[in-house]
């Protein structure tokens, strides 16, 4: 079945939070005619692109610390 990519980006585009753009993202980039599609949009959506897998880099690269536990007064990080 061939994958409706006009679809799957204005899902992008329509997306109420960044983890549901970043998916559907995702299965766009997953087949290699989507990334076709994405490496044919016009500028305004380019940026766009850019500007969500940007996000999702930097959250790769500057994770969130590890949860901290109170115990006794002292703190311990989880491994």
């Amino acid at each position: 079945m061939t994958k409706n990519y006009e679809e799957l980006w204005k899902g992008v585009t329509d997306a109420t939070s960044a983890a549901q753009a970043v998916r559907t993202l995702g299965e766009i980039l997953a087949d290699k005619e989507g990334r076709v599609f994405i490496a044919r949009l016009d500028s305004k959506d380019a940026e766009l692109c850019i500007e969500i897998l940007d996000d999702v880099s930097h959250e790769l690269c500057f994770p969130l610390p590890p949860p901290q536990t109170v115990s006794a007064g002292h703190h311990r990080t989880q491994p």
